[in-house]
């Protein structure tokens, strides 16, 4: 048998999960009181929760110490608060890193068709099912990936209706800065179905501070509201807190690269950080901010 490619590494650690790998953790206390996670962490000095009983969403992200996430002053919140009437959502909404929204909904409450539409959707408050967690050794990296079904029919599932199954696989190496989301979304149903989905990622201090910007390619940009178009001449520019203000929400169509994908990312030059989502523009035409 061939020696590690990593055995200069190993021999300095008597486990590898000093620098890297996979724990999981339930909380036990307040209104997360319940909430079954992972916390996965590497040398690079990532770190972050993947949330079992959400999606496989994450909610905290830090690297170096350093907070990446925004959390609502909701906190994390367990799926046994979860109720689908409207207003409801911004008592329960932790927001996170990432919170998935979707399949029968990404906006605000509706009624659609007859049937009544929870303000963006039900997915996010779904817990995965047939979850495995890996920590192997491939081609000289350290590689960890969390993969599950996240069955949407669970919460939004009609009697005769549509049954769509959305399955998540998260991913990082050793001294990976970043996070891989692959998500495979299935129609289980014979007839063709509609559905929406919305990647709600949300960035917070430090980075999102006094002087930060946002960075992206060529590209249309559409205020929503005239609100928003008050800001349009500094849409990518973020400043302090002001009391009161109203939200102001752009969309954007990005230009996407030669393999079809498409970067935004936000910098924060006085605490020399920054960080970037890359997504397939085939599939997501639009990014909201």
């Amino acid at each position: 048998m061939k020696k590690n490619k990593n055995y200069e590494l190993l021999k300095k650690v008597g486990d590898i999960s000093q620098i890297a790998g996979v724990k999981k953790i339930e909380f036990c206390s307040g209104k997360a009181k319940g909430t079954e996670a992972f916390e996965v962490y590497n040398a690079a000095g990532l770190n972050f929760t993947v949330l079992a009983d959400k999606c496989l969403d994450i909610f905290d992200l830090k690297y170096k110490g350093t907070n990446i996430g925004f959390t609502t002053k909701n906190g994390l919140v367990a799926n046994k608060f979860f109720n689908a009437l409207d207003n409801e959502f911004i008592y329960y909404w932790t927001a996170g890193m990432l919170y998935t929204c979707g399949l029968a909904n990404t906006g605000p409450s509706c009624n659609d068709n007859g049937l009544y539409q929870t303000e963006h959707g039900r997915i996010g408050m779904t817990p995965a099912n047939n979850i495995s967690v890996k920590c192997r050794w491939e081609n000289g990296d350290y590689l960890i990936t969390i993969s599950g079904e996240i069955s949407g029919e669970m919460n939004e599932s009609i009697v005769c209706g549509y049954n769509l199954k959305l399955t998540r696989e998260i991913s990082l190496g050793l001294y990976s800065k970043e996070i891989h989301i692959h998500d495979i979304l299935e129609n289980l149903e014979p007839e063709e179905e509609e559905f929406m989905l919305l990647y709600h990622l949300n960035f917070g201090y430090p980075i999102v501070d006094e002087g930060a910007y946002i960075v992206k390619p060529d590209g249309k940009i559409i205020p929503r509201t005239e609100e928003a178009k008050k800001g349009i001449e500094s849409w990518g520019k973020i400043g302090n807190p002001i009391d009161g203000a109203d939200e102001q929400v752009f969309f954007h169509e990005l230009r996407p690269d030669k393999d079809g994908f498409s970067p935004v990312g936000i910098i924060n030059k006085s605490i020399g950080m920054g960080a970037y989502v890359r997504y397939s523009s085939n599939t997501l035409p639009i990014l909201v901010q």
